[in-house]
């Protein structure tokens, strides 16, 4: 058995648990590779999916794989200061998974995913947002219907097989319709012909037959607003700054006082979140805004999901002032050490309060995984650069 943590003071949501999805509503997101295609999923990903939010859906129902649910992970997760309170359907198999959400939808829940659920298995009665309606709000082609033109980059749509070289670099492409997309893996920076005709053939073999066309912009700092929508309000739940590994590319999240969301562009972020709201969005959504170097804010993704930013955004505050640490930085590990070793490897931080897991996955409980487990979370710092230093030292800690 795994020792216990020592006891931390929790990590409270002040309330906002009862804002992030209405209370007959079922977190269900076992989906299928069909679905998730031009997010490059990989099977281990299906099943892991279902495993984030814990401690923010208060006792909301949800149906999660076993590899992230044992009674030894919820126990350090709760010892950590996460509050888990909900009503938990455990799955081995899809099929497992699926009939869960069945007895679920039979008591008059409403299922919420990230990722729109295998196709034609469950009714739009089924769904707190329809699927088409998540399809529309989602798509990068509808953009200019949610957000005022000052505040788009200039852009174009074109059939993917008319793309040339006569288009004005640097620009980036992104995959046009209602595809489901995601951590860049359908944007493209092209900054020579080459590039152009590199990425007019990526989209082309994935049977992408529209691309939008966007000037590439200056960017000082990029963020990912997040915001809570209920039939009557919209409400700002706080923004992290996107951190990228390459241009397109998002590695994590930064949660910096030095670099906060400019308190100018709540009003954009609320009537972008407000116009979703009106044609019958519910639940949390994410929408990355930009701020390029002459300080106009520029919005560049729906994101009318949950994001990977979200827990983060949510317990931040608390887990900072808990610490007295007032940086946070996204974490993401992986190790084939086994659960209860890897526990007592982070036990440490946690219990000196600059790391918060959000998410342990067994590796071993998921064949998909091939035995490799995972961590996430996020860890606090006096700075940035400190921040970034405590994540190597964790990664390194997990991996010895």
């Amino acid at each position: 058995m795994t020792a216990e943590l020592p006891a931390l003071p929790p990590l409270t949501l002040s309330g906002q648990e009862a804002v992030l999805c209405p209370a007959h509503a079922a977190y269900m997101a076992r989906t299928d590779l069909e679905q998730t295609r031009m997010l490059g999923y990989t099977p281990v990903n299906l099943d892991a999916v279902t495993t984030l939010l814990l401690g923010l859906l208060g006792t909301r129902a949800t149906v999660r794989h076993i590899s992230g649910t044992t009674d030894e992970i919820l126990d350090c997760l709760t010892e950590a200061g996460l509050s888990i309170t909900e009503e938990m359907h455990r799955y081995e198999t899809r099929a497992e998974a699926e009939a869960h959400a069945e007895r679920l939808v039979a008591e008059g829940r409403a299922l919420f995913w990230p990722y729109p659920l295998r196709a034609g298995r469950f009714a739009d009665a089924a769904h707190l947002v329809p699927p088409a309606l998540w399809a529309r709000l989602n798509s990068k082609t509808a953009l200019p219907g949610l957000v005022p033109p000052e505040a788009l980059a200039s852009r174009q749509t074109y059939p993917t097989a008319a793309l040339r070289g006569e288009i004005a670099l640097p620009v980036y492409l992104k995959a046009g319709g209602e595809e489901a997309t995601g951590w860049g893996y359908a944007v493209h920076p092209c900054g020579t012909a080459g590039q152009l005709a590199e990425a007019r053939a990526a989209f082309l073999a994935q049977g992408i037959e529209t691309v939008i066309v966007e000037d590439a912009m200056t960017v000082r700092h990029c963020w990912c607003v997040n915001l809570a929508v209920t039939p009557e309000t919209v409400q700002l739940l706080g923004a992290a700054e996107q951190t990228f590994s390459a241009p397109a590319r998002q590695s994590g999240s930064v949660i910096d006082p030095d670099t906060p969301y400019p308190e100018a562009g709540h009003a954009l972020a609320l009537s972008v979140a407000d116009a979703a709201r009106r044609q019958g969005f519910l639940g949390v959504c994410g929408l990355d805004i930009g701020q390029t170097d002459d300080g106009r804010l520029i919005v560049f993704d729906p994101n009318f999901r949950f994001n990977s930013s979200t827990p983060q955004i949510l317990l931040h505050r608390a887990a900072a002032m808990r610490s007295g640490l007032p940086v946070s930085l996204s974490f993401s590990g992986t190790t084939r050490r086994s659960m209860p070793d890897l526990i007592t490897r982070i036990r440490g931080p946690i219990a000196d309060g600059w790391f918060v897991p959000t998410r342990l996955l067994d590796g071993t409980l998921l064949p998909a995984a091939d035995g490799v487990s995972l961590c996430t979370g996020f860890v606090l710092a006096e700075t940035r650069a400190a921040a970034e230093g405590r994540s190597r030292t964790l990664q390194a800690l997990i991996e010895v």
